[in-house]
């Protein structure tokens, strides 16, 4: 009797590959791909400055969940991004394999268009390259979070003139300068945001890891766009598997009302 792992796997319908061109990882496509990649990192940044502070809830395992749920979300969309081009680029490498074997010209822009399993990373990393440094640059210099005072209350400020509580009073004035760390802080954390949120705002040592991960945490989602482009062959050969299946049951079809249509032509005819 067969198990049902073994009535799953006859069900299951082979899959259609067909032969294609192999092109090329590293190309001028790949790179003009990498600026979209750019762009979604740097929307996802612009979108967490005015709506992260919805991600930021005390409770903490809620505040887990949800952030991971928009990480899992945003790989997920350039995974889904990553797939569709590398199904079009399967799709243009058999055209361009059949071109060639009819003796037409394969120009070097399709051998750039044509699918390569290594492209998607190229194009991934390429877009993410900008970013990736500035994570490095913050990341060696990342440093401990610390609080400074805050204001002094006005009705404070009369005691300031003193000479015995004066001078301690003015050390709440002191005010750090808002240099190039500081940006560069304020950059990085909304790329990661999620991350941060998930380390806790009052989560000074936790944080301060984020930070120095920061290189690898924003790859996190373009590398998902590599991985959907890398399965581009896969999709195409279910596409074929597909066009296989409809052509196979389209045929069956036809063959029954074929053989419907000559039994109703035997069948003799009652005569009145």
């Amino acid at each position: 009797m067969p198990t049902s792992k073994s009535g799953a796997n006859k069900k299951q319908k082979p899959l259609i590959k067909k032969p294609y061109l192999k092109g090329k990882a590293f190309s001028r496509l790949a790179l003009k791909r990498g600026l979209r990649i750019l762009g979604y990192l740097v929307l996802s940044a612009v979108l967490f400055f005015f709506l992260g502070q919805l991600l930021v809830i005390d409770i903490d395992w809620l505040r887990t969940i949800i952030n991971l749920v928009v990480i899992a979300a945003f790989a997920g969309l350039l995974y889904s991004t990553g797939a569709r081009d590398g199904e079009g680029d399967v799709a243009f490498a058999e055209i361009a394999l059949i071109r060639q074997a009819d003796g037409r010209e394969v120009t070097r822009e399709d051998l750039e268009r044509c699918f390569h399993p290594y492209k998607g990373f190229v194009t991934a990393f390429s877009g993410a390259l900008l970013i990736v440094l500035i994570c490095l640059a913050y990341a060696l210099q990342a440093v401990k979070d610390t609080y400074v005072l805050g204001p002094l209350p006005s009705w404070v400020a009369a005691y300031e003139t003193r000479a015995d509580i004066g001078p301690a009073l003015l050390y709440y004035h002191d005010r750090a300068a808002f240099g190039l760390a500081d940006a560069l802080r304020m950059v990085v954390r909304l790329l990661i945001f999620p991350f941060v949120n998930i380390a806790g705002v009052r989560n000074a040592d936790a944080i301060l890891i984020v930070e120095r991960l920061s290189p690898l945490l924003v790859l996190v989602a373009p590398m998902s766009y590599g991985v959907g482009y890398a399965r581009g062959e896969r999709f195409r050969a279910l596409i074929h598997s597909g066009i296989a299946s409809n052509a196979k049951r389209a045929a069956r079809k036809r063959r029954k009302a074929a053989a419907s249509r000559q039994q109703q032509r035997k069948e003799p005819r009652q005569l009145v």
